[in-house]
């Protein structure tokens, strides 16, 4: 009995720490379900941007945040894209040309 409670305390601590030390960052570099500026603020384009529209407008956005963007493949009206800060990968993304949402995968 004696040495349960200081184990459950450092149980507890442990716990409580380990998901504080889980967090990387204040904010995400690609919020949830944001939409491209190339596009409306709904989410939805009038035509499917072209692939390069599309490259141009992630490397509009991300560039203003002062980020990198590698294009990693178009496949149909999706384009995957890395996002970095000087040589660290903060996100991966994929852009969809018909409705211009952004989502991370990372």
């Amino acid at each position: 009995m004696k040495a349960g409670i200081p184990l459950i305390t450092l149980l507890l601590i442990f716990v409580l720490f380990s998901a504080t030390l889980a967090w990387h960052r204040d904010h995400p570099v690609t919020p949830y379900g944001d939409f491209c500026p190339e596009c409306s603020s709904y989410g939805m384009c009038k035509v499917m941007l072209s692939p390069e529209k599309a490259e141009k407008a992630i490397r509009n956005y991300y560039g203003h945040k002062g980020f990198n963007v590698k294009i990693d493949g178009v496949r149909g009206r999706f384009i995957r894209a890395t996002i970095r800060n000087d040589d660290e990968v903060v996100d991966k993304i994929i852009f969809d040309r018909k409705t211009g949402r952004i989502r991370s995968i990372y």
